[in-house]
């Protein structure tokens, strides 16, 4: 294997987040020397650079670039640090199938999935062995927003908080180094943001500063890669998400409304009733026997 190749990991099942931490080592440190860990390290190198061996092979990871260990591999220093070195790591694990190779292969997944939902008979994701960081301040912004419920005592973050913002990281990291269309870029951008921020005061002046990209050109790119323009997916994921706390919490149907970014709750009751074809109460009554 060299520099260049790709880790491929099928999904589902997906992978779990398990640890990680920001590390600064001094000059004349040594990585750790381990074998047989049943996870994945992710290194993301901040300042200095890191020397690691994986089964042969010797890797420098330098500032903005990050390097992938598999697991039941032998890691281990191919030379001490010659300056200081600073470093977010994270272990993730996964039952799924994977392959390191020279290129980007697609897996099946080992979990039967229903053809009548999902069109797709697999997803892989895609992470460079060791790569150049793309989206850097996006990235290391996502690091430590996944951090803080792991090295922080006292915060109010799920595991399920947790693992959403792992899976955001890995969508982001997916494809890093590999040259994707740019309309493809800014459509898979764009629909990340609208699932990150959908119970938020989102427009389409909203997507064109944050993207800095005409309305039209962004209506153009999502509607070719989802199938809507971005106002329409965020209605649709909004009322996805009022469905799922409609049928599996007890909360009021005016919190449920705020919750998934309508300020005004008939509009929300009149959205729902025309995709669904029942209103939001009936909808509840239906599926939890509430009244």
């Amino acid at each position: 294997m060299n520099n260049h190749s790709i880790i491929s990991i099928a999904i589902p099942p997906f992978p779990i987040f398990i640890e990680g931490n920001l590390t600064e080592y001094d000059i004349g440190t040594l990585h750790p020397d381990r074998k047989n860990l049943e996870y994945f390290d992710i290194i993301f190198v901040i300042e200095g650079a890191l020397y690691i061996g994986e089964e042969g092979e010797d890797y420098t990871v330098r500032k903005n670039e990050m390097l992938v260990l598999l697991p039941h591999q032998h890691h281990y220093p191919s030379k001490p640090t010659d300056e200081i070195t600073k470093f977010y790591w994270m272990h993730f694990y996964t039952t799924g199938n994977y392959k390191q190779s020279t290129q980007a292969i697609q897996l099946e997944s080992s979990i039967p999935i229903p053809s009548l939902h999902f069109h797709n008979k697999f997803h892989t994701i895609h992470l460079a062995k060791k790569s150049k960081l793309v989206d850097i301040e996006e990235i290391y912004q996502k690091i430590q927003e996944l951090l803080v419920g792991t090295t922080k005592k006292d915060i109010n973050i799920t595991f399920w908080d947790i693992q959403q913002r792992f899976f955001s990281l890995l969508n982001l990291l997916d494809g890093q180094n590999h040259a994707k269309d740019t309309s493809v870029l800014y459509a898979e951008k764009v629909e990340q943001f609208i699932r990150e921020n959908f119970n938020k005061d989102i427009t389409n002046d909203t997507l064109v500063s944050k993207f800095s990209l005409h309305e039209n050109t962004l209506a153009k790119y999502l509607k070719q890669y989802y199938g809507f323009t971005p106002m329409e997916y965020l209605k649709e994921y909004r009322l996805e998400q009022a469905r799922n706390l409609l049928i599996k919490t007890d909360t009021p149907i005016q919190q449920i409304a705020e919750l998934c970014g309508y300020k005004w709750v008939p509009y929300f009751s009149r959205s729902f009733k025309q995709k669904y074809k029942i209103s939001p109460l009936k909808y509840r009554i239906n599926h939890m026997g509430k009244d």
